[in-house]
Formats: C-alpha cells, sequence, structure tokens
C-alpha cells in the first residue's frame, strides 16, 4: 500500500495525474471505470476523480470502485473537492485524499479536520501567491494551470512557466494543468513541473479501453524519460 503523505510531504504526486472525464451519456460510469483500469494497465499510478453534482450514495459506490482498482496496481487516487466523499469509508485503501479549487473548502480547514495524513491538493491558476497561502495553510502539493488553451476549461486564465521555478522553493511537488499535450510534456518538466495532469490527452475520445491503455503507456514513457533527463541535468 502506498505511504500516506503529510501536509508537507507530496511523494505521491510525481508523473502521469490522470484526471477522469466527467460522466455523460458517453463516459457512463461503467466506461469510465473500465477506462481507468485500462490506463493503469498503461502504466499509469496517480489519478484524480473529478465528478460533480452526482447523488453521494452513488458518488461512494464510483469510489469504491476506482478505489479496489487502484489498490491492485498500489496506486493512488485523489477525490476532487472535500466533500465529495465520507474519507472514512476509504481508510486503509487507495484513496489518499483531497484536491481543492477556489470554491472548495478552504486549505487550512480541509488539513485541520483531516489532520496529517491525508494529501490536499490545491489549485492556484496562476497565482504563485496563492501557491504560497496553500502551502503555509497545510497544502501537499499546488497546481498551477491552464497552461494551455484547455477545451475541459475553455475559460481557463492561462498560467506561466516560470511558476514552476519560483515554486521550487515552497517544498511540496507543483503540477502542470491544462490543454497538456504528449509534445508539450518536456517544456513543463524542464521548467520544473513534480507531475503533468491529463484529461482529453488520455480520455479525449470515445471510450475504448484498448487506445486508453496504448496512450498511457506513451504519457508514461515520455514523462519518465523527460524527469530521468531533468534529474540527470539539475
Amino acid at each position: 500500500m502506498a505511504t500516506r503523505c503529510n501536509s508537507v510531504d507530496g511523494g505521491l504526486i510525481r508523473g502521469v495525474y490522470a484526471i477522469t472525464p466527467e460522466r455523460s451519456p458517453v463516459w457512463t460510469p461503467d466506461a469510465i471505470v473500465d477506462c481507468v483500469a485500462a490506463a493503469l494497465d498503461g502504466g499509469i499510478r496517480l489519478f484524480q476523480c473529478r465528478q460533480k453534482n452526482w447523488d453521494q450514495a452513488e458518488l461512494i459506490e464510483f469510489v469504491a470502485q476506482l478505489d479496489a482498482l487502484c489498490q491492485k496496481y498500489d496506486a493512488t487516487l485523489i477525490l476532487n473537492d472535500v466533500s465529495s466523499a465520507e474519507f472514512s469509508e476509504f481508510e486503509g485503501g487507495a484513496v489518499a485524499g483531497v484536491h481543492l479549487g477556489r470554491t472548495d473548502e478552504a486549505i487550512a480547514q480541509a488539513r485541520s479536520r483531516l489532520g496529517s495524513k491525508w494529501v490536499v491538493g490545491a489549485s492556484c491558476y496562476n497565482q504563485f501567491e496563492l501557491a504560497e497561502q496553500a502551502v503555509r495553510d497545510g497544502a501537499s502539493y499546488v497546481a498551477f494551470g491552464a497552461m494551455y488553451p484547455s477545451s475541459t476549461k475553455p475559460q481557463a486564465v492561462r498560467a506561466e512557466l516560470e511558476l514552476f521555478a519560483r515554486a521550487s522553493n515552497l517544498g511540496v511537488p507543483s503540477v502542470a494543468i491544462g490543454g497538456i499535450t504528449i509534445e508539450r510534456v518536456p517544456e513543463l518538466i524542464k521548467a520544473g513541473a513534480q507531475a503533468v495532469a491529463v484529461v482529453n490527452g488520455l480520455f479525449g475520445m470515445e471510450p475504448n479501453a484498448e487506445l486508453v491503455c496504448s496512450v498511457a503507456q506513451q504519457w508514461v514513457d515520455v514523462v519518465n524519460g523527460c524527469s530521468s533527463v531533468n534529474l540527470a541535468e539539475s
């Protein structure tokens, strides 16, 4: 089982950070689970369950399926929005923590309520000051973006690459998100991102487990390769 992070240790947050596609007529819950399984087969070990406006009981059942899958692969599962599931149901499993945005529970409040054993991630958009405050409040990692135009959030603010260099002194990992393609990975890793979040670049097609597995392998190979080169050069 993966070791838990505390408020200053985001060691689980690295590499490819896959975010689940939101439910739709095409992306049914079963299709999402099947393709997460395929991404696990392809080597991805970090996922975020981002599902909004579900019935609570239905969402907990869905998270339980993802949790069971991730446990088989010793993978990590982060839940988007601290209120989206009851954590006590998943203690000891693959669920490692939460990711919080501007309109979610405050970082300090979440850290106080959850204690030190859970990961608390923070969306910091294009503002380094938000990242500084998030870390002071107990964030385990910070995320900047959108780095590029994003079809998932077309109105999102744009973030600059220089944020990752500035964040290197914060003592927690930084995640790049928004419009990221495989071709853009090298400049993000070189800039200092420890993880790259991907939605459409992995799940941006009709559900196809075989294709998702293949694409996942490509993402893992590219991110790991760039990370190794960046480490050797540092």
